[in-house]
């Protein structure tokens, strides 16, 4: 039973803990390959830069697409990276998020890179066609299979270090914010902590009261040291001060 609780509890967080760390940069792709920056490409006033596109295969559904940046398409996409829209414009549906952005370089001889967006059980893939003549283009392929939308954009940051010395323009954040990329390392350290300190806390808590049937303040795991805590940090606190000044200080060892 104990051994159970435990692993629920870490694969549970382990789960949260992934959610916030494991996108990816949704403007910039860096690999030994190159750059693939399409900060430039998407609109940053909210809307989508290739909107209302509808595919060869079907008129059913039209789609919107805006790299790097969310934009909002009513009724129902609200700072989302790929859109769904029903033919008539009463629904539309999130097909992907900025903040999930995941970027593959391609393998193999004359395999082209890609980034795919996921909301949900939906997922966007968006072929990165390289345009050396300076062309642009945006294709909705469709929906195949169910839930799995597949886009194609040609355009010359969509190259290896096509864009990679772009000047980046001076950006309007979108209505709701988001639409950034992964926590970086500090930030995931952060989280890491937090997570194994609700761990320690909760989890020796709820064994001690149904394993160990112990209640009150005994529910705190090693309460002992943390109640003589404050008292340790004040004689650190100030041994450093006797040092660093030279003065003789009663210090009580820990």
């Amino acid at each position: 039973m104990t051994r159970v609780f435990w692993l629920t509890c870490l694969i549970t967080n382990l789960v949260i803990l992934s959610s916030f760390i494991h996108a990816d940069d949704p403007c910039r792709f860096d690999h030994t390959k190159g750059t693939i920056d399409l900060t430039t490409v998407g609109r940053t006033d909210g809307k989508a830069a290739y909107p209302d596109q509808i595919p060869p295969t079907s008129r059913d559904y039209k789609y919107s697409y805006n790299p790097c940046k969310p934009f909002t398409e009513l009724p129902s996409c609200e700072n989302v990276a790929a859109c769904q829209v029903s033919a008539d414009g009463k629904y539309s549906f999130s097909i992907g998020l900025q903040n999930s952005a995941q970027w593959n370089p391609g393998a193999g001889l004359g395999s082209i890179p890609s980034v795919t967006y996921i909301d949900g059980q939906k997922q966007t893939n968006v072929q990165l066609q390289c345009s050396t003549d300076g062309s642009e283009q945006f294709e909705a392929l469709g929906e195949s299979p169910t839930n799995f939308y597949k886009f194609r954009l040609t355009h010359k940051c969509a190259c290896w270090d096509g864009c990679k010395n772009t000047p980046q323009p001076t950006t309007t954040k979108s209505p709701g914010g988001g639409g950034g990329g992964g926590l970086g390392g500090g930030g995931a350290f952060i989280i890491i902590l937090l997570v194994l300190a609700f761990v320690y806390f909760v989890g020796f808590a709820l064994y001690a009261r149904f394993r160990l049937e112990r209640s009150g303040v005994e529910l705190i795991p090693h309460r002992t040291f943390w109640v003589a805590l404050p008292g340790y940090a004040k004689d650190g606190v100030v041994y450093l001060y006797s040092r660093v000044t030279n003065k003789t200080t009663t210090y009580q060892s820990v």
